[in-house]
C-alpha cells in the first residue's frame, strides 16, 4: 500500500465524513478525515463548517472510493 494519500471527497461536516469513512472501511478501503474541528463530538463536529471535512485514501484506492462515495452520497 502506498503512503501517498489523495482527497476523494469533501463533506459539509464531520458527521458525513465519518459515515463515509465507515462505508469505505466496510469495503476494505483505508481512509482518514482531515478537518479543522477537534473530532466527531468536539467543537463544530456536528455543524457545517465553511471548509467542511475532507476524506483521503491511499492513491491506489482512489477510483473505487470515489465510486462508492458517489453512489452513497450523491448530492452531498
Amino acid at each position: 500500500m502506498s503512503d501517498d494519500l489523495v482527497k476523494v471527497k469533501n463533506f459539509p461536516d464531520r458527521m458525513y465524513a465519518e459515515r463515509a469513512r465507515q462505508s469505505l472501511d466496510a469495503e476494505g478501503i483505508p481512509s482518514i478525515i482531515q478537518s479543522i474541528d477537534i473530532g466527531f463530538l468536539g467543537a463544530g463536529g456536528a455543524l457545517g463548517l465553511p471548509q467542511g471535512a475532507d476524506v483521503y485514501v491511499p492513491v491506489e484506492f482512489a477510483e473505487r472510493a470515489r465510486e462508492i462515495l458517489s453512489d452513497l452520497f450523491d448530492g452531498v
